[in-house]
């Protein structure tokens, strides 16, 4: 009979503390903002891909990749009032940038890159000296161009959009820069 009372008391003290807990990890949440949570749920996402994702089989990858892309357009589509909206929005963080470089430098084939650019222009804002960086990581300028293309739209420095011009070699590569940079002039 000690023992049975024993064993239950044992179990009401350990749900108690696992509700008290649950209630502790909740509450650090409720803190943070709307946007800083999607922030947070999308570097997630990145490190999933970066971490797990490239380590599955061809097939099991294109299937997860396309669950995380679809993961990633739930997420885009949280509604988020104008209350919770940055005044001057942040760049990408140094650790997801990071975390972004892998994940590109991972894939074999120029698209692949391209594609995973692409995902994190969707969620995140640049340098000029962070989209030098990823241009960098191609051989062709035509994939540089690109680059440029995909991040442009979300660089906050526009000011230094001259440093975009001058990485170019090829008269024709500044001209086409200079159109995407004219194409988004600064607010």
């Amino acid at each position: 009979m000690k023992i049975k009372l024993f064993v239950i008391v044992a179990i009401l003290v350990s749900v108690s503390f696992a509700q008290e807990n649950h209630h502790k990890d909740r509450k650090k949440y409720d803190d943070k903002e709307l946007r800083e949570i999607i922030s947070m749920i999308s570097s997630n996402f990145e490190k999933l891909e970066r971490e797990y994702l490239t380590k599955l089989s061809y097939r099991d990858y294109t299937r997860a990749k396309s669950i995380l892309i679809d993961s990633y357009e739930l997420l885009n589509a949280i509604p988020i009032s104008d209350e919770n909206e940055y005044t001057h929005p942040l760049p990408i963080s140094d650790s997801d940038f990071a975390g972004l470089i892998e994940s590109i430098k991972s894939e074999g084939f120029d698209s692949d890159k391209i594609g995973i650019i692409t995902i994190a222009a969707n969620y995140h804002y640049f340098l000029v000296e962070q989209v030098l960086e990823l241009a960098d990581l191609f051989v062709m300028s035509d994939s540089k161009i690109e680059v440029v293309k995909i991040t442009y739209p979300n660089v906050i420095d526009k000011n230094n959009s001259h440093r975009l011009i001058s990485a170019f070699t090829f008269s024709s590569d500044k001209e086409e820069i200079k159109k995407i940079v004219n194409t988004y002039p600064n607010k």
